[in-house]
């Protein structure tokens, strides 16, 4: 299962399966995920605090990143962020295995492989992730 997040101009949207979900910008920088069946969660990346806070039906997660050793908790157990490079972001558990792997793209991130724990956020997740990434990649981009 892919999930993968195209963030545009004008529009955002979520691919899961190339099943496509509209993303709603709100207030104070949230994005919600609208979803018909009502399992729909709100996603928030804050550049100032380098973190992302995603609240949905199934819980609220904060991912506060730091220079080094990024770690969160989700259902009781413990993950961490791997830094970015070579375009790619992963999350590993407290085994070192990865449980989340995604792939920077040209307009936004794709979600390649996910542990069956974050199913119920895998779409906050991915555009949590793709917004950071972006401000990123804006941050350090040549202005010319």
């Amino acid at each position: 299962m892919t999930v993968e997040v195209r963030m545009g101009i004008l529009r955002d949207r979520v691919l899961v399966d190339r099943h496509e979900y509209e993303i709603l910008r709100g207030r104070d920088g949230w994005r919600h995920v609208v979803d018909r069946g009502g399992r729909g969660g709100r996603v928030r990346y804050d550049s100032w605090r380098d973190r992302i806070d995603i609240e949905c039906p199934d819980g609220s997660l904060q991912i506060r990143f730091r220079w080094r050793h990024t770690t969160f908790s989700w259902r009781g157990r413990t993950y961490s962020v791997t830094p970015i490079g070579w375009s790619r972001v992963t999350v590993v558990d407290q085994q070192r295995r990865p449980v989340v792997e995604a792939r920077l793209t040209l307009s936004g991130i794709r979600l390649e492989s996910l542990d069956a724990a974050f199913r119920p956020i895998e779409r906050e997740l991915a555009i949590g992730l793709a917004q950071r990434s972006l401000a990123w990649a804006m941050a350090i981009a040549p202005i010319g």
